[in-house]
């Protein structure tokens, strides 16, 4: 009986799928209610007030250290042992002067460090060449 019911409902949906039919649109009136990807890539909504955010990218070989702090030491975010290929994340954190440390564990690979002055609507994608040396990225305003 279970096996019937399965028959009949999977014998109704390629029945229904069956009898569709396409057609060209070519020449239909859109009526204004298509937006196209463009139209909407080109205006995107403003950043209001928004605290900045931070995400790290490893491209390189050995896994890296990512920590987020403020000029005076205070770690905001870490991710840790971020492994090749993989992606965090974004962080977000108060808007100031922010140190971004970058650790390489590794013997032969020096740790890096960058700082910047984020404000509200920065976004920063951080990001490790193959080489495992830091990308010339820099924050942007979203």
């Amino acid at each position: 009986m279970k096996n019937l019911l399965k028959f009949i409902v999977a014998f109704a949906i390629i029945s229904t799928c069956y009898n569709c039919t396409v057609e060209s649109l070519d020449g239909a009136p859109l009526d204004g209610a298509v937006i196209s990807a463009a139209t909407l890539n080109s205006n995107p909504p403003p950043c209001s007030d928004q605290d900045p955010q931070a995400r790290i990218t490893n491209n390189g070989t050995i896994p890296v250290t990512l920590e987020i702090a403020t000029v005076d030491g205070t770690i905001l975010h870490t991710v840790a042992d971020l492994a090749p290929g993989n992606v965090s994340g974004y962080l977000t954190f108060a808007p100031g002067e922010i140190i971004f440390n970058i650790e390489k564990n590794t013997t032969g690979e020096s740790d890096e460090k960058l700082f910047y002055t984020m404000n509200q609507c920065m976004s920063f994608d951080i990001e490790i060449a193959p080489d495992n040396n830091l990308t010339n990225s820099t924050p942007v305003n979203l």
